[in-house]
């Protein structure tokens, strides 16, 4: 169990670490749980297929991501759109907790404008950005959580999130892991 609780630790900390201002998101922006949990249901297809671009020139070819990886977004992108109503708040929330011009200029974007600006940027910083040495641990988790609705794995990752931050570090009422705030209830 650890070690799953450990894999699990890895997946989210990667999905935060990637998200757009997620990871010098100002102290005092936090999401609530359906703020996270939405965050994760509507990025995890970009979170996905930038990992497998990024991942493909080092995993073996019998790897999940190789064989799965396109089975596993359509899968998730295929639940989006219920999640980006509140998806939307959670990237305003936090591009604006980064710089409030962007976050400003974002807010008066319209659905149909900002939606493809926020899955090209996810997909574009993790196929950048994720630490080649993270690909093995990365295909496990997905492989794991494979089997798992996709309203289940983002409902996970904010679980986890919440489980594994220093609480009331940040300030009473919140939980905090590396640069994600997450409000407490």
């Amino acid at each position: 169990m650890p070690a799953f609780r450990k894999m699990l630790t890895l997946a989210a900390v990667s999905a935060l670490a990637i998200l757009p201002g997620v990871a010098s998101a100002q102290q005092s922006a936090c999401l609530t749980k359906v703020e996270a949990r939405s965050l994760f249901g509507y990025a995890l297809p970009q979170v996905i297929s930038g990992t497998s671009k990024r991942c493909a020139q080092v995993l073996p070819s019998d790897s999940y991501l190789r064989n799965h990886g396109a089975e596993l977004v359509a899968r998730y992108t295929a639940q989006k759109s219920r999640y980006w109503p509140e998806a939307k708040i959670a990237f305003l929330k936090l591009g604006e907790g980064k710089d409030a011009q962007v976050g400003q200029f974002a807010r008066n974007l319209p659905d149909e404008s900002l939606r493809p600006l926020v899955d090209i940027t996810v997909e574009g910083m993790v196929s950048q950005g994720l630490p080649l040495k993270s690909c093995d641990k990365v295909d496990l988790a997905l492989d794991l959580l494979f089997p798992l609705p996709p309203e289940n794995t983002a409902g996970l990752i904010a679980l986890l999130i919440e489980v594994t931050s220093k609480a009331d570090e940040v300030a009473p009422g919140k939980a905090k892991l590396g640069g994600f705030t997450l409000c407490k209830d």
